[in-house]
């Protein structure tokens, strides 16, 4: 799925007139009646209504905003970056900068016969080396770069039973709806955060931890968007659960338990 604020050039909140100015002057520009001569103008004008159709219907565009959030958290939250979190003797990853790479073969004088020479031996040693010792598998990798957890990120230890992380705050306490996380069908505990769509980003509103095979029951909860983000401790790998979306309970005082299963 695109990002369809950025296919109609527009901010994520550009009001109704914004949007649709915007989507009747790249009709104009785009239409295939005036590009005759570009066939590319057909595809742009496809995405252009799509773009249009969402971001045009309120519910429609509520689930696309939701979408670019969740987006948005899963790429926080990568399980490598998280790894390095909590290890503290990590290297660092260095990322090379222009100048790391703006070096030219006329800057290196006649010597660049000789480069070129030895970087062929040493790519030819490699497939050797590699044909020798094959390189380990994706889990094999994952493994390495992954380990047990001790602590929870915020550096404080993990409670002896299910129950809120100390150091975390527990926020937007409202409404008599709950969510019930089992852990019951995991052999490792978990450290689990809940978060909420709050102002166009989701926003981390409960961590607690659940011993394996125990459940935790987070009370309190509103009508809303979110979302769940839990690591296995026996591991450090991350997942996250489907979205979920609660509404219309506040008003209707109808609250709910909702299940989610690990």
């Amino acid at each position: 799925m695109q990002n369809y604020y950025d296919v109609l050039n527009v901010a994520h909140n550009a009001s109704d007139e914004v949007i649709r100015a915007a989507y009747r002057a790249l009709s104009q520009k785009y239409h295939p009646d005036r590009n005759p001569h570009n066939p590319q103008a057909h595809q742009r004008m496809t995405e252009i209504n799509q773009a249009y159709a969402v971001l045009s219907d309120p519910e429609k565009r509520h689930h696309h905003d939701v979408w670019i959030a969740r987006q948005a958290l899963q790429a926080h939250i990568a399980p490598e970056l998280l790894a390095r979190k909590h290890s503290p003797f990590a290297a660092p990853v260095h990322l090379p900068n222009q100048h790391d790479q703006t070096i030219t073969l006329n800057e290196r004088g006649h010597g660049w016969v000789w480069f070129i020479a030895a970087a062929i031996l040493v790519v030819m040693g490699m497939v050797w080396w590699r044909q020798l010792y094959p390189a380990p598998t994706t889990s094999q990798q994952s493994k390495q770069v992954t380990g047990p957890v001790t602590i929870a990120p915020n550096g404080h230890q993990f409670p002896l039973k299910a129950a809120y992380v100390t150091g975390y705050p527990v926020l937007r306490q409202r409404g008599d709806n709950r969510i019930v996380v089992h852990a019951t069908s995991l052999q490792s505990a978990v450290f689990a955060q809940l978060y909420e769509l709050h102002d166009g980003k989701f926003t981390a509103i409960r961590s607690f931890y659940i011993p394996a095979g125990e459940t935790f029951i987070i009370p309190k909860i509103g009508d809303g968007d979110f979302s769940l983000q839990y690591q296995r401790i026996s591991d450090g790998k991350w997942a996250v659960s489907d979205g979920i979306q609660i509404k219309n309970t506040e008003a209707s005082r109808k609250y709910q338990d909702i299940d989610i299963r690990l």
